[in-house]
């Protein structure tokens, strides 16, 4: 199997169909056809329709069939093409700018961009992380690009709210304080991330969001992702010394501010990676669809270092994924 080294090549290998097709042949199939419904390993082409007859039951398939792929009628091509641009950014790239590029809708292109984090998460989720893993917590918004905290006021029209409002009391609704003039309210979204300590650099990383930073969200999160008899550590939050009940070492250590990063220097260089990405690709991540987001990071994140392309296991992923369709996404 030939592997693309730069664009151009990548480009030149996958600008047709057929050639997209034999790829995820060659993917799907290493050693031969094998028949899903059988596995039997002789086939055929049909010459009237592009499907695969096992010679053994009769059984017809098509090489997308089973896969992320399934009954899509958007050209494979275009497919890779958002593969290759997704993971050769480490920031990777928003649905708006390969829609202009492509000349496709947007919503068009962020559904099959949706499709494929659904296919990353799923592949990360058989990682467990081992060895000294740092675990601490990030509280993102849900338009995590535009900074937390109130809009600027307009000053054209401040001299006539100031009038409107001069010599009368503001009107209290119900208990608590006035609603303020030209506040941004935002609702937080608490993140949980793992990430595993090695010598020199960070290993494999682990993110979920959460309702809220309770004992049993980070408890079941840890079990999950955490091989047993592996040493954490974490700050001293409250709700991390419920990792006592887990088989593990583990160590607290009470800090905040810039200590945080001295004491957990690996996490919170990738909770600023994070954040960073956030703002200079995507306009605005709705704390619904956040999770999809933080699968794409990690998928990124833990391939960073591989022999292949980063590409190359995100078609493997694609391929090996079950079907997903656009009412399972908006759920």
């Amino acid at each position: 199997m030939q592997i693309p080294e730069n664009a151009l090549e990548f480009n030149e290998q996958f600008g047709s169909e057929s050639a997209c097709l034999d790829f995820l042949a060659q993917l799907r199939w290493p050693q031969g056809f094998v028949c899903p419904n059988c596995n039997h390993d002789d086939g055929y082409y049909l010459t009237s329709r592009p499907l695969i007859q096992c010679s053994l039951c009769g059984h017809q398939t098509s090489i997308t069939a089973g896969t992320l792929f399934h009954k899509t009628r958007t050209p494979l091509r275009i497919w890779f093409y958002i593969f290759y641009q997704m993971t050769e950014d480490k920031a990777g790239t928003s649905s708006t700018r390969l829609a202009s590029q492509l000349g496709m809708h947007q919503t068009t292109v962020w559904h099959l961009m949706h499709k494929i984090r659904h296919a990353m998460g799923r592949r990360d989720e058989t990682i467990k992380l081992a060895g000294f893993v740092e675990m601490d917590e990030a509280i993102l918004g849900p338009y995590a690009r535009r900074p937390a905290g109130p809009r600027k006021k307009d000053t054209k029209n401040d001299s006539k709210i100031s009038e409107s409002v001069a010599g009368k009391k503001p009107k209290q609704r119900g208990r608590g304080r006035p609603k303020k003039i030209g506040t941004n309210e935002k609702t937080q979204t608490p993140v949980l991330i793992l990430v595993e300590q090695e010598p020199s650099h960070a290993g494999f990383i682990a993110m979920k969001t959460v309702d809220s930073l309770s004992r049993q969200d980070i408890l079941e999160f840890v079990e999950r992702r955490v091989d047993k008899f592996q040493h954490i550590k974490t700050d001293g939050w409250l709700s991390h010394h419920v990792l006592r009940t887990f088989d593990c070492t583990y160590e607290a250590v009470v800090c905040s501010g810039p200590d945080g990063c001295i004491e957990l220097p690996v996490v919170h260089r990738a909770i600023m990676l994070l954040k960073t990405g956030l703002m200079g690709t995507y306009f605005g991540v709705a704390a619904k669809y956040l999770q999809s987001y933080l699968q794409e990071y990690a998928f990124r994140f833990n391939r960073r270092d591989t022999k292949h392309p980063i590409w190359f296991s995100l078609v493997r992923a694609c391929v090996f994924a079950l079907p997903f369709t656009y009412a399972e996404l908006r759920l």
